[in-house]
């Protein structure tokens, strides 16, 4: 199925919308400037009528009765000069008293006085509007002046600049108006959205390319491909994420890459080794069988004791593997409690005497019977140091020391287990630990199954422990590590 490239249609949707209301609010606003920009030149130019009118018809009120006579002189005086101008005499409350006004009926009664006393206050030199008398609720550009008689006060010259006339003018040319400067505006706002469009979508694709080049690489294989250059916004953060992703899933090949090296070596070796004590079996079995009567007790005897030394080393094998099986599977818990050190070791140290004495190896302990308990799976602990104590005694022969040492750490009690022996070499000591790894040291195949120490390993990183090791070859090998003391303890 094809997928649709919303992100265009957004974006050109969003554009779109700006670009619209941009060319309304322009177009709007220029409209709106353009006519109080009109009117307040009309009304600078004509802020000076009614001061006109007043010098040019005295004696028009008195303050209590309007000589109709001047009212004639005055709407005689108004059509001479402008027709669409429009005339109001107001007393001092603001009520129309007379009025010079062609064409609508003058609906209103009174004024509103604040915005004519604002003019008179200004000399007229502010931009202000009044009531339409005829259209009450609008407003209108006016000139205004006192009216005085015998030096006094007594109503207001209200004058309407261009009137009805004015504003069907005004009417017939807005139209055409706005069709010019909308096209005008139309054009300009068009210009200046195609711009920011091709500034956006240029930064846009701009990080896309980025990014959809380093997807592309990735996906040919070079797992080492990122994202540069990206760090800001959403697309810093998908490039972020990208680069995540792809350091996560190229740790994840190079682990499956490493498992499966070390799956195809350890099934390699492990087949190896089950097929040595097997066949081992196997022959010495038939031997007997087809040889049973041939053979004397002495030889018979020989033969068994091979077949259940190869027996107990498959046993063993398989029970090593079947363990770290379950380790790395973390299938084993934990069960950690309070233990002495001191006395596990001096267990362990007693019973592997009998086999050291055998082979005229000496096992010592040395530690501090004030020692806090540590916090640790018994068990588990006991299973590490025998694998430890089996790979030093592997390593001894006859005369060589070793030694079973308990120390305090700050908050831990030290363990190491040192032996006089051959040694490791530095080449191998760095994989030790690794599943199967036996190097020259266990080429014998009675020596072990190769997975004690991964074993080791495997229980040291359960307790969160690090155990470490140093070698000399030829003078012996020392493994240490550190467990925490039980809090309740201290």
């Amino acid at each position: 199925m094809k997928t649709k490239n919303t992100l265009f249609y957004k974006i050109a949707g969003v554009l779109t919308l700006l670009f619209v209301l941009l060319a309304f609010l322009i177009t709007k606003t220029s409209t709106r400037l353009s006519e109080d920009y009109h009117n307040e030149i009309s009304q600078g130019l004509n802020k000076d009528v009614s001061k006109f009118i007043v010098e040019e018809i005295q004696g028009l009120y008195n303050g209590d009765t309007v000589v109709e006579a001047k009212m004639g002189k005055l709407m005689h005086h108004v059509m001479a000069t402008n027709p669409a101008t429009e005339v109001y005499l107001l007393d001092l409350e603001g009520n129309i008293l007379k009025h010079v006004a062609m064409n609508k009926e003058v609906k209103a009664k009174k004024i509103n006085l604040e915005p004519i006393k604002e003019f008179i206050a200004k000399d007229g030199n502010t931009f202000v509007k009044g009531d339409d008398p005829k259209l009450p609720g609008t407003k209108k550009i006016f000139s205004a002046a006192p009216y005085l008689f015998n030096n006094q006060k007594v109503g207001y010259i209200y004058t309407i600049v261009g009137g009805n006339d004015y504003d069907t003018l005004i009417k017939k040319h807005e139209a055409s108006y706005i069709r010019k400067l909308s096209v005008r505006t139309i054009l300009y706002a068009l210009f200046a959205a195609l711009l920011v469009a091709l500034l956006f979508i240029y930064i846009i694709t701009r990080n896309f390319n980025k990014i959809i080049s380093a997807f592309k690489s990735f996906k040919e294989g070079n797992h080492d491909a990122r994202v540069t250059g990206v760090e800001h916004g959403e697309m810093g953060l998908l490039a972020n994420t990208y680069n995540d992703m792809a350091s996560t899933i190229q740790n994840n090949i190079e682990e499956l890459q490493s498992v499966d090296k070390l799956r195809k070596e350890l099934i390699a070796n492990i087949s190896h080794d089950l097929r040595t004590p097997i066949a081992s079996i196997q022959g010495f079995v038939e031997t007997i069988l087809i040889k049973g009567d041939e053979l004397n007790n002495e030889e018979k005897t020989r033969y068994m004791e091979i077949v259940l030394k190869n027996s107990e080393r498959l046993k063993k094998l398989v029970n090593d593997l079947f363990e770290l099986s379950i380790l790395e599977a973390n299938q084993k818990k934990l069960q950690p409690e309070a233990i002495q050190m001191a006395e596990i070791i001096q267990d362990i140290a007693d019973k592997y005497r009998i086999i050291t004495k055998n082979k005229g190896i000496n096992i010592n302990t040395i530690y501090s019977k004030d020692l806090p308990l540590v916090y640790a799976d018994i068990a588990l602990i006991d299973r590490a140091l025998q694998n430890i104590i089996d790979n030093a005694i592997k390593h001894c022969k006859a005369g060589d020391v070793v030694t079973l040492e308990l120390t305090r750490d700050n908050n831990y009690v030290s363990i190491k287990v040192a032996d006089t022996g051959s040694g490791i070499s530095s080449q191998e000591l760095p994989f030790i630990f690794e599943r199967y790894r036996k190097g020259k040291f266990y080429s014998d195949a009675e020596k072990g199954s190769g997975l004690g120490l991964a074993i080791v390993k495997k229980i040291m990183d359960l307790h969160n422990a690090t155990i470490n090791v140093t070698s000399t070859l030829n003078q012996g090998t020392q493994f240490y590590f550190n467990l925490p003391i039980n809090p309740h303890s201290v």
